[in-house]
């Protein structure tokens, strides 16, 4: 199993149920490279590298 990680959104992205989720928002991220995957509450996401942040972002989750 790939290690998983935290990460915030930079940006509004959909999931595969077609909920959006706003900047801020916190996904766990598996694998590595220019684009990974990351869940919501086991939404799946395909996030590339410019639409996250490794790690939580404090002043971005509180707007």
């Amino acid at each position: 199993m790939a290690a998983q990680r935290l990460g915030t959104l930079l940006v509004p992205v959909p999931g595969l149920s077609g909920t959006v989720y706003p900047p801020g928002t916190t996904v766990t991220v598996r694998g590595r490279g220019s684009s990974v995957d990351a869940f919501v509450h086991g939404d799946w996401l395909s996030l590339a590298w410019w639409e996250f942040s490794d790690g939580l972002r404090e002043d971005i989750a509180d707007r």
